[in-house]
């Protein structure tokens, strides 16, 4: 590329064309003859060192006289090659990522000047993106370091540095991440052929007969296409003295087999327990590390947990209790491998499955309280829908009809929480004859779906194989509109009789500036005054709001006890005036504040539905907060529910 952007512009215009009017250039980029002249000999400047140069030929324009096509077409090569990589750099985002990637892929010192080019912005840019850099490494102990007149590095161990790579240059959102390989991963990985090595992975995966998702089948790839560049610059990951299995070291063994043939490389041990580690975080092979014993026995105490405070008895629910212990067993082998971990569902799930989640985040908290058996947010989430499932598949059982496949490449958790959500939400209408993945669907023939009516799938899909709904894994209410509109008729029940859970005593309007703490004791005061709650119901609250956030958006939270503690199954409605600050990134103005009357699990329903209901529509929430009567607030919500 030339010294500006202006260049570019107008030695792209001259290249493509035969001739290349004044006056076209002159519309193109609203300069005078006098400086295009000008311009054209800054380009000449720099082309004619790479085999060119601009000329005039009157009465026809300008037009690009090659003098060496070898040095020439190199040089073209070269500038098509920096104008890919600059249409990639479309944000601050994507250039901190780039610039984090060049300090990571190199063991030498970079010149500011030369990254500052590499992503064509200024040097005062440049150093305000490196502090944003500085602030990412710093949670991975890794160090930046300067040296006069060579530049700026970044050093720590090879594991820190790849842990920083996926975490923060190759993640990408969730539904272009399973469905293929971005232009993105490709340019990162420009010397590892991306699509050999996924056959590769399934071949190997299918010949040991391991299962995983889709999600997961992409991050074992990635980590394979990350371990072979690193490789391939001499950067290898010490890591020993890891208990292996046989069976699950045979399918690591095979992978490295075929990678070392195609790339000519030799794989070490440590990158082998790299790979083992990487396959055992993504798939949920039996391992030994984990007390099974105890595992078991903490599942059950959970389950015990959620029919004690809830109400809801899946204590013999063995469906439930089998996929716990599958997943638990692979998270809490991951956590003490320190391996990465990402939910990238856990918005969602807490969105649309508020009642799952509360349910969830307090029978765990209740008894995965030691060191290594205790869960992250991002792990609650996916129990909550093994949770929510089991819920919905014990309390909300129907008969069934249409043929349908489930395709959900996000994994077995989410898979079975959008399994049982569909069969609650049309259980006279589907039957659900199997589950699969996204690339085990692309490899279905007409065979495979004789009997089958049509597809709902949570990503797109290329096969056209049958009629297919797409849906979001959350199935909001547009999902269940278009599943209503192909089966020809309504199914999913209206919410009715909602006011009776809300009462005039306690809606309250703030118009003064409050903190949180103050609008929670108010509400719970009135609670008491009003015999709704007994005397422990604050501190109960409290508690609650130390374990994980209770907003449900940037507008509406709902803080509520950790124990069951109430005499009737009631919402306290705060309308704020003034925003609220109720954590470190969000302000509230809508409170709804729960209270949940032992034993009342059906009513729990007919709430969270209105919940996710506001949750979903800005518009309601903006009406809500106009309300300025009980009434009024009343009014707003049944029609905005209705």
């Amino acid at each position: 590329m030339f010294q500006y952007s202006r260049l570019d512009v107008m030695f792209n215009r001259i290249r493509i064309n035969e001739y290349t009017s004044v006056n076209d250039l002159e519309s193109l980029l609203g300069i005078t003859d006098r400086t295009i002249r000008n311009d054209i000999q800054e380009i000449n400047n720099d082309l004619e060192k790479n085999g060119a140069i601009i000329k005039l030929k009157r009465n026809h324009g300008y037009y690009i006289s090659i003098l060496d096509e070898d040095k020439y077409n190199k040089f073209i090569k070269e500038m098509d090659t920096k104008e890919d990589n600059a249409s990639l750099l479309d944000s601050s985002e994507d250039r901190i990522k780039s610039i984090l990637y060049s300090l990571l892929s190199t063991n030498e010192y970079v010149t500011m000047d030369d990254l500052a080019e590499s992503v064509f912005i200024s040097k005062n840019t440049l150093n305000k993106y490196i502090k944003t850099i500085k602030e990412i490494i710093g949670k991975y102990d890794l160090e930046y370091i300067t040296k006069h007149n060579a530049g700026i590095k970044i050093i720590g161990s090879e594991d820190s540095k790849r842990k920083c790579i996926f975490d923060n240059v190759l993640y990408t959102d969730f539904d272009h991440y399973i469905t293929g390989f971005t232009k993105e991963e490709r340019t990162i990985f420009k010397d590892i052929d991306l699509d050999l090595l996924k056959d590769i992975t399934i071949k190997q995966l299918d010949e040991h007969f391991v299962k995983t998702s889709d999600f997961n089948l992409k991050n074992i790839i990635i980590h394979l296409a990350l371990m072979t560049t690193r490789v391939l610059g001499n950067n290898y990951i010490s890591i020993q003295n890891i208990n292996t299995d046989a069976s699950i070291m045979g399918l690591v063994n095979g992978l490295c087999r075929e990678l070392e043939e195609h790339y000519d490389i030799a794989i070490s041990k440590g990158e082998k327990n790299y790979i083992y580690l990487q396959i055992v975080a993504n798939t949920h092979l039996e391992i030994t590390d984990i007390d099974d014993d105890h595992l078991r026995t903490s599942i059950l105490k959970v389950l015990d947990v959620i029919y004690q405070d809830y109400n809801f008895d899946l204590r013999n629910d063995e469906i439930l209790i089998a996929d716990l212990f599958r997943h638990l067993k692979s998270i809490f082998t991951s956590k003490l491998y320190d391996l990465n971990s990402t939910n990238p569902l856990l918005e969602t799930i807490k969105t649309n499955y508020p009642l799952e989640y509360e349910i969830t985040l307090t029978a765990i908290s209740k008894v995965f309280i030691c060191e290594p058996y205790v869960l992250k947010e991002e792990d609650v989430g996916y129990v909550s829908i093994y949770i929510g499932a089991a819920i919905e598949r014990c309390y909300y059982k129907s008969p069934k009809k249409k043929n349908v496949i489930l395709v959900c490449g996000s994994g077995h958790a989410t898979t079975r929480m959008l399994e049982a959500r569909l069969n609650v939400v049309f259980p006279d209408k589907i039957n659900i004859v199997k589950c699969v993945s996204y690339n085990e669907y692309s490899n279905y023939t007409k065979e495979n779906v004789k009997d089958i009516d049509f597809v709902i799938t949570t990503v797109v899909l290329k096969s056209n194989l049958l009629p297919s709904i797409m849906v979001d894994f959350a199935l909001n209410n547009k999902d269940v509109e278009s599943i209503n509109r192909y089966l020809s008729k309504l199914l999913r029940k209206r919410l009715q009789m909602f006011d009776q859970f809300f009462d005039k005593d306690l809606f309250f309007r703030f118009n003064e500036q409050l903190d949180k703490e103050t609008v929670i004791k108010m509400m719970c005061n009135k609670l008491q005054e009003k015999n709704f709650v007994n005397e422990d119901f604050l501190q109960s609250v409290l508690k609650r709001e130390t374990i994980g956030k209770t907003n449900m958006n940037d507008v509406f939270a709902l803080p509520h006890p950790m124990e069951m503690c109430a005499n009737d199954t009631k919402v306290a409605v705060a309308l704020l005036k003034n925003p609220v600050k109720w954590n470190d990134s969000n302000k509230i103005q809508i409170v709804f504040m729960l209270v949940l009357k032992h034993g009342e699990q059906k009513d729990f329903e007919h709430l969270y539905d209105i919940f996710i209901e506001i949750i979903n529509t800005p518009k309601l929430q903006q009406n809500i907060l106009k309300a300025k009567t009980y009434e009024e607030f009343l009014d707003v919500l049944y029609d905005g529910i209705k």
